[in-house]
């Protein structure tokens, strides 16, 4: 189901990029830079200055892109903000939690991830807890649907291994393995999965919170949007001029290629920080060319089911046709 991106927008939708490969490491990284650390890339549209950060815990990036972003807001920028994490999980959840009677399902689990997760100094979190709460609240037959984790994390409610999927919960909800989304990227992995090669369920887990607290920032939160769930499948996510924040999930694999040739190019560059570098110049070569706003365009093909839970409960990753 092909996304048509062939028709030119005539206004470039943005003004500056910024991009995070997050991370769910445990404890202070090192001061060399290194992979599956939390990087930032930033670039503005009119110039061809490329900056990647690198951060040696949470706290230190989250104060860095918040900085950043009121930088922009207070210039009157209108900004993409692409997060490497899921912004959703298969449609069912909430009801399988029993929080479908309360709001949206997408902002009832943002709020609900935001109140039971924390953070401590050192890169510390109880990301494995709150999975395991999430669990013991759904129920079944076996423990699901999070799952996979450390030996040192051992809870009977969060099993090291797949449950199987559908998933159904013990209000007969069946949770599916994957999102719409992630099948049209057949190599994202499954939000459910906490840990292991390629696994984003932490980061996901511990990057909502974050998300949220930069939606309810006295001076962010106004001009801040989340694609699709407040800004609908839309050519034009942003006006024609800013202040605007727009957050998007993104997955690094959209960029894969162009990030092999930067270090092919340069054996000393950091992965992660080749792939915010790549999503940077990607997005921005789009947005000047005219061609990015059919990327927040609704993807040919999707059935109202599918649309209604991209919408509401799911998301959707930039770069998924």
């Amino acid at each position: 189901m092909p996304r048509q991106v062939c028709r030119v927008d005539a206004m470039p939708l943005f003004d500056a990029y910024l991009f995070v490969d997050w991370s769910a490491a445990n404890g202070v990284l090192p001061e060399r830079p290194r992979a599956d650390s939390p990087w930032i890339g930033e670039r503005l549209r009119t110039s061809n200055r490329q900056v990647e950060t690198y951060h040696r815990t949470r706290h230190e990036a989250f104060d860095s892109l918040r900085e950043r972003l009121l930088r922009h807001v207070r210039r009157q920028r209108r900004v993409l903000v692409g997060f490497d994490f899921a912004l959703g999980y298969p449609a069912g959840l909430a009801r399988s939690l029993g929080w479908s009677e309360t709001g949206t399902p997408w902002r009832r689990i943002w709020h609900e991830l935001a109140e039971r997760t924390f953070e401590l100094p050192g890169n510390r979190s109880n990301r494995f807890e709150v999975a395991a709460q999430l669990n013991e609240l759904c129920g079944g037959d076996r423990p699901g649907p999070f799952w996979a984790r450390p030996e040192s994390a051992g809870r009977d409610a969060l099993p090291p291994r797949s449950p199987g999927f559908p998933f159904v919960s013990r209000s007969g909800v069946p949770l599916a393995r994957r999102r719409t989304t992630e099948l049209h990227l057949p190599r994202t992995q499954e939000t459910w999965k906490l840990a292991g090669i390629g696994a984003v369920g932490s980061q996901t887990l511990l990057g909502i919170p974050m998300i949220q607290r930069l939606r309810h920032d006295p001076e962010l939160g106004p001009v801040c949007r989340v694609f699709p769930y407040e800004t609908g499948f839309t050519r034009q996510p942003t006006g024609a001029a800013g202040p605007a924040i727009v957050c998007t999930e993104i997955f690094m694999g959209v960029v894969s290629r162009a990030t092999t040739r930067a270090m092919s190019r340069d054996d000393s560059l950091v992965r992660d920080r080749a792939q915010v570098r790549s999503q940077c110049q990607w997005v921005a070569r789009l947005d000047r060319a005219g061609e990015l706003g059919a990327w927040f365009a609704e993807p040919v093909g999707l059935t109202p089911v599918e649309r209604h839970a991209a919408l509401t409960e799911e998301g959707w990753i930039l770069g998924a046709r």
